[in-house]
């Protein structure tokens, strides 16, 4: 291999280190070799220019992004070529290190301390492995997958080294156009004779998507017999004991998967699912604030993992019927919320996000897990005007909180307007966002149904002039939703009406009006609301003396 046309980047944080790099770089005969001492450098570097070959230590610097993050980086912005060479080192030789790696997929990984030979081995096998498949590289970047799959077939055709490779590519390539039974044709070949890894671990994911469940959990399990530190096939067993609702060996597996692999963010998202599925809310918090703190760095940040880190911690709280733990838990929301206002990481993420209205959402979850409606009510009612004052629309972050908190409460009206709002956008969600969504809309879809059809009945049968008859059915509809305020009004004012109508004064109707007074009283209202609650004041003031 020629080096002294090729352009070297080489990352490293450590001078000393970084020197001898470039000098065996040299030695290989490469005169354009640039240095950079950490990835953001590079980066920024990369936008610029090309590089045919980057060698870059993994660990550079603490709470700097490292050599993972890099290369997924440079990769899914497109800041390097389908050809390029990624060549990760490290001291650290530690399992869980290699298999990270080994997931942002460097074309090679060299344990500190190497020689120049095989250094330069293993650029040369990686240079000439991506030359090979550069059309179709080309083209999966490119997102025309089909046509990559057009020139992978054509090269499988030609007799090369690189076949299995080709394989491999294509099998993932089928796997990703859900084209699960040409992904079987390709691994037929594989599953008599010596068993190849990775066609294994393929084949165990194919039979996975196709829910063929025991046949993929059989399969997982002979990889791990042969190499129980194969995270992949720990991922399987997870996801397909998880399909077969086998709770204990779903989370099990997910455990053992993290413990070898600790460093995937898709992993953590699973983790995330499957200990909801199974009400490890515990687990489900662990993995959350690991969602958070991998992706705070990485092309993946966004600030709804930081969100979604609290609302793990509160669930836990929810779900759990010991005093102390949710206590406990809450705390801990609280204090990371704290800790947020000072975390340079989410104002550098989105310069948008309040933490302060934020934190109000969150003190109204903390008080509907408490019981304490009227104060839920009251923080959500804060947190819902500080939005419509200070965005346009509300932001995507806060959206997955205030629904949970208005399911809670029964504010059913508002609920549908933000649901509205993420059809209307197609807002896309992180999965922790979307699961919520998701469970709490179909847990409330029946208690929000007969919601509306009692105070659907109601308003009709005021309009007739039946208020018996309508206090009825807002009173029903008040049953499904304890503190909504639209159905408060809406009973208050049947009340008045049937006061106003009495001959005697009726005790029990003037405890109801009291009730629903302390109710909307004091509470920030939506202009319709407001107005309304005005015109109510009058009648109120005349019937029983409320000042």
């Amino acid at each position: 291999m020629n080096f002294s046309n090729k352009q070297v980047l080489i990352v490293e944080d450590q001078r000393p280190f970084l020197l001898l790099l470039r000098g065996l770089l040299h030695s290989m005969g490469a005169s354009d070799v640039v240095t950079k001492s950490s990835a953001e450098k590079a980066l920024s570097l990369c936008k610029k220019q090309k590089f045919d070959i980057i060698v870059c230590d993994l660990h550079l610097g603490v709470d700097k992004k490292n050599g993972f993050e890099l290369i997924e980086e440079l990769r899914i912005k497109r800041l390097i070529k389908p050809t390029t060479v990624f060549i990760l080192i490290s001291a650290d030789s530690a399992r869980p290190v290699v298999l990270g790696s080994i997931e942002r997929r460097p074309d090679d990984y060299l344990i500190k301390p190497f020689s120049q030979v095989q250094l330069k081995t293993r650029i040369t096998r990686a240079w000439q492995k991506r030359q090979f498949l550069g059309a179709v590289l080309q083209e999966v970047a490119n997102e025309n997958i089909n046509d990559a799959i057009d020139l992978c077939e054509d090269l499988i055709s030609t007799p090369s080294p690189y076949t299995g490779t080709c394989e491999q590519l294509l099998v993932e390539l089928y796997l990703r156009l859900e084209q699960y039974d040409k992904a079987l044709d390709v691994l037929a070949p594989y599953l008599e004779g010596k068993p190849i890894l990775w066609a294994k671990v393929a084949l165990a994911k194919t039979y996975l998507a196709l829910e063929e469940f025991d046949k993929a959990i059989g399969i997982a399990e002979d990889i791990i017999k042969r190499n129980r530190f194969n995270a992949e096939a720990h991922d399987v067993l997870a996801k397909a004991n998880d399909a077969k609702d086998q709770g204990e060996a779903a989370i099990s597996a997910i455990k053992h998967a993290i413990k070898l692999s600790p460093f995937s963010l898709p992993r953590h998202f699973s983790a995330c699912s499957i200990a909801r599925n199974h009400k490890d809310y515990i687990l489900a918090s662990t993995s959350s604030l690991a969602i958070w703190d991998l992706s705070k760095r990485t092309v993946h940040q966004n600030s709804l993992h930081w969100c979604g880190f609290i609302r793990s911690l509160l669930d836990v709280a929810e779900y759990t019927d010991d005093k102390r733990t949710r206590n406990r838990y809450q705390q801990e929301a609280l204090l990371a919320l704290q800790r947020g206002k000072f975390d340079e990481n989410i104002l550098r993420i989105d310069e948008d996000f309040d933490v302060s209205i934020f934190g109000s959402i969150i003190n109204a979850r903390v008080n509907a897990i408490d019981g304490k409606m009227l104060d839920a009510k009251k923080n959500l009612a804060q947190s819902q005007a500080a939005i419509d004052e200070k965005y346009t629309t509300p932001p995507i972050t806060f959206i997955p909180d205030s629904l949970k908190v208005m399911y809670d409460l029964g504010e059913f009206e508002d609920a549908l307007q933000l649901q509205d709002i993420i059809k209307q956008q197609n807002l896309e969600f992180d999965s922790n966002s979307d699961f919520l969504l998701r469970s709490e809309t179909t847990k409330v879809q029946q208690n929000m149904t007969n919601y509306q059809q009692f105070n659907r009945e109601g308003i009709q049968l005021y309009q007739q002039g039946q208020y018996e008859k309508a206090k009825d059915s807002f009173a029903l509809a008040q049953g499904f939703s304890p503190v909504n305020t639209g159905v408060a009004l809406n009973l208050l004012q049947c009340l008045l009406q049937i006061l106003s109508k009495n001959q005697k004064p009726d005790p029990d109707l003037f405890k109801e009006c009291r009730r629903l007074y302390k109710l909307i009283d004091d509470m920030p209202l939506k202009v319709q609301h407001e107005e309304k609650y005005s015109t109510l004041r009058n009648d109120l003031d005349t019937f029983m003396g409320i000042t």
